[in-house]
C-alpha cells in the first residue's frame, strides 16, 4: 500500500473511531447501550478508496460471474437435459444432478473458508480455475446420466464452491463502511451472468447443439476467470500478523467449529441458510415450473433472464441503503416483501396467468438479490475480518 494510501486510511481509521466514540456518547446520555467499537483489525489500514480495493472488486465480479451466475442458470441446463439426452429419465433424478452441484458449491465451503482466510485469493484462485475451468470442456462431451453427476455435480460442485467462496469472501478483506455497496457491486457479476448465459444457452443450444454451446461456454468462463486472477492477484490488506503464523494449523484442521460457539453467528447462519434454500431453489425450478404449468419452452429461458435482470438492482440498491440505515433492518425489510408478493402474485395465479409468472420473477429477481448482498455483509458483523472465510464457509 503506498504512502498515500496509508495516511488516508489512517486518517479514516480516525474518523471512524470519533464517530463509534461520539455515538457512544450519545448513547450513554439516552440510557441506551453503548456502542462497541468493531475489533480494531478491522479499521487498521483499511484505504476504500483505492485502487488496489476496487479492483479487488472487479476480480470478485468476473469470479461470481461463472460460479454463481452459472448456479443460478443451472435451471436452463436441466430443462434442456429433461427434453433431450436424459429424456428417458424423471425430474427428480435429473434434479439430483443440479441438487449435488449446488449443495457442493454452498457445503464445502465449511473447509474452503478457513483455507482462504490462511492463504487468500492468491493461492486459491489459481487453485479454483485450474478446477473449475476443465469441467466444461467435459461436460460438453458427456452423454450417459453418470456422467453429468460425476462432470456436473460432484466435480463442478467442487470448483463452484473455491470460486465463489474467493468471490465473495476477498470483499470483506478490503472493505468494512462500504462493504454493503462493494458486496452489491461485486455480484452484480453474477446477476449478469444469469441474464447472459441462459440467452447465450437459449441461442446455441438449438443451432449448435449441445457439445458445442457447452464449449463456448467453457471458452467465456476461461476468459472471465483468468481476467478475475489478474485483478485477485494482488495481497489483501494483513490484518493481523497471527494470521500468518496460523497458516499452517488452519490448513490441516480446516473443519473447525469454533464459531458455533456464537449463538448470534448460529441464529444468522439459521437465517441465511434458509434464504439460500429459496432463491436457489426457485432459480433452478423455474424452467420446470414453467414446463408443468404448460407455458412454452422458451418461457422458462426468458423467465430466468428477467430475474437474474431485476437481481442486479436488486444487488445495488439495498446493499447501498444497509451501509447507510442497517443492513439487518434491511434485510428483514426485503423478506417481508418478497414474502407478500410471492403469496399475493404467485400462488393464486401462477399455474394459469403467465403475466402473473413473469411478474413474479421480475419481483423474485429483486428480492433475492438483496439477499444475495445483504447476507455476506451481516455474517461479516459476527466475527473478525481475519476470520470471515470461516465463518462465512460455515454458514
Amino acid at each position: 500500500m503506498s504512502s498515500e494510501s496509508k495516511t488516508n486510511a489512517v486518517e479514516a481509521q480516525r474518523i471512524f473511531v470519533h464517530e463509534v466514540s461520539s455515538a457512544s456518547q450519545d448513547a450513554e446520555r439516552t440510557g441506551q447501550a453503548p456502542v462497541e467499537l468493531p475489533p480494531q483489525s478491522d479499521i487498521v489500514l483499511l484505504d476504500e478508496t483505492s485502487f488496489e480495493a476496487w479492483i479487488a472488486v472487479v476480480g470478485s465480479f468476473l469470479f461470481l460471474f461463472p460460479s454463481f451466475g452459472f448456479m443460478q442458470t443451472i435451471g436452463t441446463i436441466q430443462a434442456y437435459l429433461e427434453m433431450n439426452q436424459l429424456s428417458a429419465y424423471s425430474s427428480r433424478d435429473i434434479g439430483w444432478i443440479t441438487g449435488v452441484f449446488t449443495a457442493l458449491a454452498t457445503l464445502l465451503g465449511i473447509q474452503i473458508g478457513p483455507l482462504f482466510d490462511a492463504y487468500g485469493p492468491r493461492v486459491l484462485g489459481p487453485v479454483g480455475c485450474a478446477i473449475y475451468i476443465p469441467v466444461f470442456f467435459v461436460l460438453a462431451e458427456c452423454s450417459e446420466y453418470w456422467h453429468y453427476m460425476v462432470v456436473l455435480g460432484i466435480w463442478g460442485g467442487l470448483g463452484a464452491a473455491i470460486i465463489s467462496m474467493v468471490g465473495v469472501a476477498v470483499i470483506s478483506k478490503w472493505f468494512v463502511r462500504r462493504r454493503g455497496l462493494a458486496m452489491g457491486i461485486a455480484l452484480c457479476g453474477s446477476s449478469i451472468g444469469g441474464v447472459v448465459l441462459p440467452m447465450m444457452l437459449r441461442s446455441c443450444l438449438p443451432r449448435l447443439g449441445w457439445t458445442w454451446a457447452i464449449r463456448i461456454l467453457a471458452f467465456i468462463f476461461t476468459g472471465v476467470m483468468m481476467a478475475g486472477l489478474a485483478c485477485l492477484y494482488r495481497p489483501t490488506p494483513q490484518h493481523d500478523d497471527a494470521a500468518a503464523a496460523e497458516k499452517l494449523s488452519v490448513a490441516r484442521f480446516a473443519l473447525n467449529f469454533q464459531a458455533l460457539r456464537s449463538w448470534t453467528f448460529v441464529f444468522v447462519t439459521i437465517g441465511l441458510f434458509a434464504l439460500e434454500f429459496a432463491t436457489f431453489g426457485v432459480f433452478a425450478l423455474l424452467p420446470t415450473y414453467a414446463a408443468a404449468a404448460r407455458f412454452s419452452t422458451d418461457t422458462g429461458f426468458a423467465l430466468i433472464s428477467i430475474a437474474n435482470g431485476t437481481s442486479t438492482l436488486g444487488r445495488l440498491l439495498p446493499g447501498l441503503a444497509g451501509d447507510i440505515y442497517g443492513h439487518f433492518n434491511v434485510s428483514i425489510l426485503m423478506i417481508i416483501f418478497t414474502a407478500v408478493f410471492t403469496g399475493v402474485v404467485l400462488v393464486p395465479f401462477g399455474s394459469t396467468s403467465l403475466g402473473a409468472v413473469y411478474t413474479f420473477a421480475a419481483l423474485w429477481g429483486f428480492g433475492s438479490g438483496s439477499f444475495m448482498s445483504l447476507t455476506p455483509v451481516c455474517m461479516g458483523k459476527t466475527c473478525d475480518t481475519k476470520d470471515y472465510g470461516r465463518y462465512f464457509g460455515k454458514s
